[in-house]
């Protein structure tokens, strides 16, 4: 039986470290600053603020090209290693398309192409736990339904501060009419959450604070959670003063829930100050 390693796209946010750690390979994401293309591993989170502040509209996104994928793969299983790859849902990007297109000239007990439904640390938890897994010793097998019973058990909930660079990435089309309604009335900070794959309004708040209110309130309802961290754009000290109150509601060290700013892919569809928490609901009984 061959070892197994991760194959994952730069939406899962992790770290160069934690990357290291777990002998993970991460296939860069493109950021699209008007007709300037750029891979997303060639720049930092600062120098993504500062080019996207020049531009009169928001960056874009593009995913990586199946060839991509192809070498990564290819260059793992000369390695002597079966993948298991894990992507940005396919219902909001095309990442999932290219990596199983890349995939096609293997064998599927060669590459496995999973969907992780899920955005930044939300697939970032899932890329981890099955790095965990392959470096223990698990088969291809068994890695791919100890990730999907993680991916069951995930959503992300995230505040944003601004509609304009939701609105204008296209990723909440159809929320955007009942959001932009409540907006001609109020000044509105809408919560949304991910949950297989999908995205739903949970509602709007008046105020950031109020809004922030709602996400640890949804947090709360899902308790008890096996993993919880926190993501955000910009913002530290709003995020670190999150974590704090999070880490009491499940009576943790702040220490122990991630703290995350992400990374272009998410940064560039949600705009400046959002603030996110991604929650794993233990398993039951």
């Amino acid at each position: 039986m061959n070892s197994v390693r991760i194959v994952a796209d730069s939406g899962c946010d992790l770290t160069l470290e934690l990357v290291s750690r777990y002998e993970i390979t991460v296939v860069p994401c493109f950021v699209r600053f008007g007709q300037d293309m750029v891979s997303d591993d060639t720049m930092s989170v600062e120098e993504f603020w500062r080019r996207a502040a020049k531009l009169e509209d928001a960056p874009g996104t593009a995913a990586p090209p199946p060839g991509a994928f192809q070498m990564a793969y290819q260059r793992l299983i000369s390695a002597g290693h079966d993948v298991l790859c894990l992507t940005l849902p396919k219902q909001h990007s095309a990442v999932y398309n290219s990596a199983w297109l890349g995939a096609q000239e293997f064998g599927p007990d060669q590459v496995r192409v999973v969907d992780s439904r899920s955005i930044s640390l939300g697939m970032g938890v899932q890329v981890i736990e099955a790095a965990k897994r392959a470096l223990s010793g698990a088969s291809l097998e068994v890695v791919q339904r100890a990730v999907e019973n993680l991916r069951d058990r995930t959503s992300v909930i995230f505040v944003l501060d601004t509609l304009e660079w939701v609105r204008r990435g296209g990723r909440l089309d159809r929320m955007m009419p009942l959001i932009e309604k409540l907006a001609r009335t109020f000044h509105v900070k809408p919560i949304v959450e991910m949950v297989d794959g999908d995205l739903r309004l949970l509602g709007v708040a008046r105020s950031y604070k109020g809004a922030l209110s709602r996400l640890e309130e949804e947090v709360c309802s899902r308790l008890p959670v096996e993993i919880l961290a926190t993501v955000y754009t910009r913002g530290r000290d709003a995020a670190t003063d999150l974590v704090g109150r999070l880490a009491g509601m499940i009576n943790v060290a702040p220490a122990d829930i991630m703290l995350q700013e992400v990374g272009p892919v998410f940064a560039t569809h949600a705009g400046p100050n959002a603030l996110g928490a991604i929650v794993v609901r233990a398993e039951g009984p």
